[in-house]
């Protein structure tokens, strides 16, 4: 046999596996097991001479033999089968049950009653005490019992024994007697001296673990000055979970003092009804199998006050890698959440702006780019039949009008591109203001009667050009189509915020009651009927989204008979326009 092979033998001879996965610190165990190895592998030894004596020396019946090679079998079977189970107390049942069997089979060829080997049965009631308990070592003691009282009524009263496994001579007997006992002395000695060691092993264990508590404390001391300081809750549990300790963190974040929290069970006393049960369930889940977890959840205060903690929690493991504690680190995220939650309310209403955007390109598709490319259609005819007869003044006219179909028509194709792309962000380029406000002008072409004035020093800006031309257009367009004087006026201005620029567009038309400012932003929203005044309810809705998508906002001021105030905000870029153009390094436009 090589050696891997022997390894492996002697391993499952021995029981080394089964002996290797008892925990380090289960001093008793280990003992009790060291114990029933030496006794299976002496009885195993014992029954065996007995047997080579039945055979060879005495040669008596045969039937003897027989049964106590069987007996032998068993304890051999019982002992190499924990390899492969691990029913100790079961395994060292069979193997007291079938020593004693064993003596007692014996007996009827040993005198019986007379037969000194019942004093083997002192030997055996020890060590079903010390491996098996008290409870279980009264129940053996008392199988002992019996055994002998039965053997005495029927070596009194029956020839059922007899003695030719050790002769008839009385000094055949005496020496029996002698050598038993002497035996028997030596065994009981040894377990009695067994007994003491393993006190002794037990009581410097305890020292050692008692040494190493007093170090651990002075750690733990440290440990729990810089956890009192820290902001987070720092939480100690036992392995239910009950509260240990606590720092002043934790009495800042729930309100709860050591002394009211001491040996409760900090989970149910951090949560309640709105907390989410699948979130407690996973948790305690895990708790129970003691595993490293993280978690957010709903917590509850003293004063049954809400707010959102995240919790880290680390089991606290011994040397032998069982879990007896558990760490808390509880931190306050309730200003992350808050805003966690009112970001899925904007997402939501974004998903439902957006619904609304896909109506209003439907609209656009079928309703409004069919006759405006009519117009440009109905315009190329006319100019494809007049040729040079059409005065200049006309063509100039039809020229406009072609112009501002083309303009119109690339508009409407951009809008139509943002409301089908409104969860990608769109172009972004430089521009100025200035610029996109003009053109937003002469595409409106306002009439004679109409004044615009645009005043301010208005900044270059990395964004969607075409996105804040269509809310001018927009801004300027209602301004002008809403107001019924003749002398129409518009005043478009700019100033500088701390992180925003801020746009204005003011008007002298009837101005808007306060009840209506929030519905005009509604998309086919209209104050008049459309049988009164046409108008899609479209323009002011888009704006709106158009400005929020950018981060910033739009506010209304008007009262009726007053003219209206539609001012917006945009966010400042975070690095200077110039640098894109090249005109500046970044480090200049950081003043550094």
């Amino acid at each position: 046999m090589n050696k891997p092979a022997i390894k492996w033998l002697i391993r499952k001879l021995f029981l080394i596996d089964i002996y290797r996965a008892i925990p380090d610190d289960d001093i008793i165990l280990k003992q009790r097991f060291n114990l029933f190895r030496i006794f299976n592998i002496v009885a195993v030894l014992g029954i065996g001479a007995i047997i080579f004596q039945a055979i060879y020396v005495f040669n008596i019946n045969p039937l003897l033999s027989n049964v106590l090679f069987a007996l032998e079998a068993i304890l051999i079977i019982n002992y190499l089968s924990l390899n492969f189970h691990n029913k100790r107390k079961m395994a060292v049942w069979v193997s007291l049950l079938a020593c004693l069997a064993a003596l007692h089979y014996n007996s009827y060829f040993a005198g019986g009653v007379r037969n000194s080997g019942m004093f083997y049965q002192i030997a055996f009631i020890l060590i079903a005490f010390m491996l098996l308990g008290s409870r279980s070592g009264k129940w053996f003691a008392l199988l002992c019992i019996l055994n002998t009282v039965y053997f005495y009524f029927i070596t009194e009263y029956t020839t059922w024994v007899n003695y030719d496994f050790i002769g008839y001579s009385s000094s055949l007997i005496n020496q029996d007697y002698l050598l038993t006992g002497l035996i028997s002395l030596i065994v009981i000695g040894s377990l009695i001296n067994n007994l003491e060691s393993n006190k002794n092993v037990v009581i410097a264990s305890i020292t050692e673990s008692r040494n190493k508590l007093a170090i651990i404390n002075k750690e733990l001391k440290k440990l729990s000055l810089v956890a009192s300081k820290t902001d987070n809750a720092v939480v100690i549990t036992d392995a239910d979970g009950k509260i240990e300790w606590l720092n002043d963190g934790f009495t800042r974040m729930s309100g709860y003092t050591f002394n009211e929290a001491y040996e409760k069970q900090l989970l149910p006393l951090i949560t309640g009804s709105n907390t989410d049960q699948e979130v407690y369930q996973k948790l305690t889940a895990d708790l129970q199998d003691f595993k490293s977890c993280e978690s957010e959840m709903l917590s509850y205060g003293k004063n049954k006050n809400t707010f959102w903690t995240h919790h880290s929690i680390t089991p606290i493991t011994d040397d032998s890698g069982k879990s007896r504690k558990f760490i808390f680190i509880i931190r306050d995220i309730n200003e992350r959440k808050n805003a966690e939650i009112k970001m899925e309310e904007y997402l939501h209403d974004l998903e439902k702006t957006n619904a609304e955007l896909d109506k209003f390109a439907y609209i656009v598709s079928h309703d409004l780019k069919a006759p405006l490319r009519a117009i440009g259609n109905l315009s190329d005819w006319i100019a494809e039949e007049t040729g040079d007869t059409l005065p200049e003044n006309s063509r100039e006219n039809l020229n406009i009008i072609q112009g501002r179909v083309k303009r119109m028509e690339q508009l409407i194709n951009a809008i139509l591109e943002y409301s089908k792309a409104s969860k990608r962000k769109g172009s972004q380029e430089l521009f100025s203001f200035k610029e996109i406000i003009d053109d937003a002008i002469d595409l409106v072409a306002p009439d004679a009667n109409s004044k615009i004035s645009v005043k301010g020093n208005f900044p270059e800006y990395y964004g969607d050009k075409v996105k804040f031309q269509q809310v001018f257009m927009n801004l300027i367009s209602n301004a002008l189509k809403h107001n019924p004087k003749t002398q129409k006026e518009v005043n478009i201005t700019v100033s500088e915020q701390d992180k925003f620029w801020k746009f204005c567009v003011a008007d002298n038309g009837p101005g808007i009651d306060a009840r209506y400012h929030e519905k005009i932003f509604v998309i086919f929203q209209t104050l008049k009927a459309r049988d009164e005044f046409e108008s899609t309810g479209i323009g002011l809705s888009i704006v709106k989204k158009i400005i929020e998508e950018a981060g910033g906002s739009i506010t209304i001021d008007s009262k009726p008979g007053e003219g209206s105030v539609f001012c917006f905000t945009a966010p400042k870029n975070s690095i200077d326009p110039a640098v894109i153009t090249g005109k500046k390094t970044k480090e200049e436009s950081l003043n550094l």
